[in-house]
């Protein structure tokens, strides 16, 4: 798409001024898609994309059926090893007052900022950073 181009190319341009043609290597994004099945029932996934030495959590979800268990846990680890291996330095993720706030910050996570009433009115979306 004409305009996807367009986004990245002026991105690239901005990076390369700013580190160098040697650094521009570390713009290549990598994908990330952790599971946890049951007997061929899936139970847990998560998925993040790496953008130079960050990985950002897109999702983690675990079956309602499943939680309490650790798989979330476990699949936090997986990928902080991974990450670990590949480069990276820190893992973000944002989530919501009525998701898991307090799973991110038992697994290590911290809070770096917080919006009130977003997405909607008496709703906070937090943003979370762990330093590898």
């Amino acid at each position: 798409m004409r305009e996807e181009e367009f986004v990245k190319r002026v991105f690239d341009e901005q990076f390369e001024e700013t580190f160098g043609r040697d650094a521009m290597s570390k713009l290549v994004t990598k994908e990330y898609l952790l599971t946890k099945e049951e007997g061929g029932d899936l139970l847990a996934v998560l998925q993040a994309i790496q953008s130079i030495e960050t990985v950002h959590i897109k999702s983690l979800v675990v079956a309602k059926a499943a939680q309490g268990k650790g798989l979330g846990s476990q699949l936090l680890l997986e990928l902080e090893e991974v990450a670990r291996q590949n480069g990276v330095t820190s893992i973000t993720l944002s989530t919501k007052s009525y998701q898991a706030k307090e799973f991110y910050l038992k697994n290590g996570y911290q809070i770096y900022a917080s919006l009130e009433n977003v997405p909607m009115q008496g709703v906070t979306k937090y943003q979370f950073i762990k330093y590898l």
